[in-house]
């Protein structure tokens, strides 16, 4: 574990690798060893899977002990065990658990082992153990690709003349590109060098629609901000929820990241970026902070 991409780029040969495909993820400080920390690798090498969210609405509809369980018994050996219970990661025999990004790593593996596409892999491994996630792998069988799902955690992609990018939010990439795009809410997509492919999730819970209109965003962005000065992307995550016609698996991501860019970008709002403790001792992470102009100064 390094913290960030700049001490992974100082601390390691990361950029000396062969190959032009990847994907890097950090990781919070939600218990286990340097085990817990993305990639999560299945057996034989046969893929890298990492995830950003969490269970949601699903935490208590979802059986992600059986699964686990179920993986374990099919002989799937996974890395990211605890010999305790840690949190609500998914329980194994024996008072262990397990990372749950590792589980679904291992439940691609098996989609893929039983003769479907990546991307049709992760289509129903997610559709099989759904989560407010967006998840993302590359495999050597298939390495043309980075092979995508998301429900209703953030995700969108820049293509240029140098490649494909993938990031959280358009802020990532700067400058931002000619051609970018957020991949919707309760999809599966393929990303290439050359384009971006997209389907529908078709499940029970979906396709979900982004309803929050970018004004009803900005209005309330804007207040939370004036009122009580600058804040995280969580705390305006909340602050637009309200602005859904729905209460549960709300599409929030991508309007609060569109707004904060157009605000960044015409100069109404600031940003500062604060060292938090990391998932190790002696590892910080980065959080941001956006603020009126003069007010996301301070501390």
């Amino acid at each position: 574990m390094v913290g960030d991409c700049a001490r992974l780029r100082e601390e390691t040969d990361a950029e000396e690798l062969p190959g032009t495909i990847g994907l890097a993820h950090s990781r919070s400080n939600s218990g286990g060893d340097w085990l817990w920390s993305h990639p999560f690798i299945a057996c034989d090498d046969s893929l890298a899977y990492i995830a950003n969210g969490a269970m949601g609405y699903f935490a208590e509809r979802v059986d992600t002990s059986a699964a686990a369980q179920a993986l374990e018994a099919a002989k799937h050996e996974f890395t990211a065990v605890a010999d305790r219970q840690i949190g609500k990661y998914p329980s194994l025999h024996g008072g262990r658990s397990v990372h749950v990004s590792d589980m679904m790593a291992h439940a691609i593996e098996a989609q893929l082992a039983s003769g479907r596409k990546p991307e049709d892999a992760i289509r129903q491994a997610v559709i099989d153990i759904p989560a407010e996630i967006v998840g993302l792998f590359i495999t050597p069988a298939r390495d043309d690709g980075i092979f995508a799902a998301r429900y209703t955690m953030p995700m969108c992609v820049a293509v240029d003349a140098k490649g494909a990018r993938i990031a959280s939010s358009p802020t990532g990439f700067n400058p931002r590109p000619a051609w970018w795009t957020w991949v919707p809410p309760f999809s599966t997509g393929t990303v290439r060098a050359s384009g971006l492919s997209i389907s529908p999730l078709q499940c029970p819970h979906g396709p979900l629609s982004d309803d929050i209109s970018r004004a009803d965003a900005t209005a309330a962005i804007l207040r939370e901000i004036g009122e009580n000065g600058p804040a995280s992307t969580g705390t305006l995550l909340g602050a637009v929820k309200g602005c859904s016609g729905r209460d549960e698996l709300v599409a929030r991501y991508d309007p609060v990241y569109e707004v904060l860019f157009e605000l960044l970008r015409s100069g109404a709002i600031g940003q500062t970026t604060e060292r938090v403790p990391g998932a190790a001792e002696g590892i910080t992470a980065p959080r941001f902070r956006f603020g009126l102009r003069g007010e996301s100064q301070k501390p």
